[in-house]
């Protein structure tokens, strides 16, 4: 089965891609869009590089630089058909999590500063958004509502303030290398998505290059540091839209740029996830190779992991990603290898906003600042 995937970075065009069965890479197509600040966006083409398939979610104005998105709705060993958010409708949790051999996150993995004075004053809470403006103070903690308590704009410096939340600033490529790192931060994020060639852009190599710059940064600072965020950005059959066209998958990638940076400080793994079920996205971060699924997992390299996008799909209803939010946080909040998570709050997935554009929080929101919450001490 087909699942089409669309939504948006900060300031970039991406490609869309389309998922199907684990067992295989993602299948990609051609169709790119601008972003402007304001996310006001226009769409430049949306042709499929398959024929006889049409790429229904590519048709909204909405679609700000167009999300990647990994491979795989897993039927089968890796998960469920889209929207079903629950393991007991595909595959069993053995089958989601076969690969996750590696020790689960302790307190003592979860930050340690590149200067080695740990993460002092950061939240032990996992749940942020992703989100071009602060969110409102409506989606903050309060009384037994456990709500965000973190956020980030693909940004090193937030447009405005952003208390009472921690922002977490981001080294988005190469062109942010001087920083700064402001004052007060407890995290600091690196490339994002350096695998695509409509993002940051950088091969295994050039981002070991660079990633001494970002060491500076941080230890500067005093801060942890979080790996370039990654996702899928092709296929073997089409890497057009990858950095380096040898290296298709997320895991490929990281893996090359800690054998081109031996000794480099990384203190926990980014990644981005846009399929709509459960299952998958547990596979995604555990892997599930033993039992037949194509996802290798992130655990693999022994760092706690941050979830830094997270959404249905562009095409997906609001009720879509209501039923996977309901699923999806409890795996991570619960999860002894997710560190973080931030839900992607954007205008190229309407459907998925938590706060609307009058900077009101949606029903969507209220749900995610409500869900149970045990990640905090």
């Amino acid at each position: 089965m087909l699942t089409f995937f669309s939504a948006k970075e900060n300031e970039q065009a991406r490609p869309l891609r389309v998922t199907y069965d684990s067992m295989t890479p993602p299948l990609p197509f051609s169709c790119r869009s601008k972003l402007k600040r304001s996310l006001s966006v226009v769409p430049l083409m949306c042709a499929p590089v398959v024929a006889a398939m049409t790429v229904a979610a590519c048709g909204s104005s909405d679609l700000d630089p167009i999300e990647s998105v990994s491979p795989a709705e897993t039927t089968g060993d890796g998960g469920t058909t889209t929207g079903t958010g629950n393991l007991d409708s595909g595959a069993s949790g053995s089958d989601a999590t076969g690969d996750a051999t590696t020790s689960p996150v302790t307190g003592s993995d979860a930050g340690h500063g590149t200067d080695g004075g740990g993460n002092s004053g950061a939240s032990t809470c996992k749940r942020g958004i992703a989100s071009n403006s602060t969110p409102p103070v409506a989606l903050a903690p309060s009384g037994s509502n456990p709500g965000v308590t973190w956020w980030y704009d693909w940004s090193n410096e937030p447009a405005d303030a952003g208390a009472p939340f921690e922002f977490v600033p981001m080294i988005w490529g190469s062109a942010g290398l001087s920083g700064p790192v402001p004052s007060g931060a407890k995290y600091l994020l690196g490339f994002n998505e350096p695998n695509f060639t409509a993002q940051s852009n950088l091969t295994p190599t050039q981002a070991a290059a660079d990633w001494p710059k970002v060491e500076a940064l941080a230890k500067a600072a005093g801060v942890p540091i979080v790996s370039p965020a990654v996702n899928y950005c092709g296929s073997p059959s089409d890497s057009s839209g990858c950095s380096d066209p040898a290296v298709t998958d997320p895991y490929t990638w990281l893996t090359d740029f800690m054998d081109a940076c031996p000794g480099c400080e990384v203190d926990a793994i980014a990644i981005h996830w846009y399929n709509c079920d459960l299952p998958s996205l547990q596979a995604y971060i555990e892997g599930n190779t033993s039992t037949g699924g194509g996802l290798a997992g992130f655990v693999q390299f022994g760092k706690p992991i941050w979830v830094t996008e997270l959404a249905c799909s562009g095409s997906s209803s609001e009720a879509d990603n209501e039923t996977y939010m309901k699923a999806a946080v409890p795996y991570l909040e619960g999860s002894p290898y997710v560190q973080r998570y931030s839900w992607f709050s954007a205008g190229p997935i309407p459907n998925a906003l938590l706060v609307d554009s009058s900077n009101a929080v949606t029903a969507l929101g209220k749900l995610y600042a409500s869900l149970p919450q045990t990640s905090c001490d």
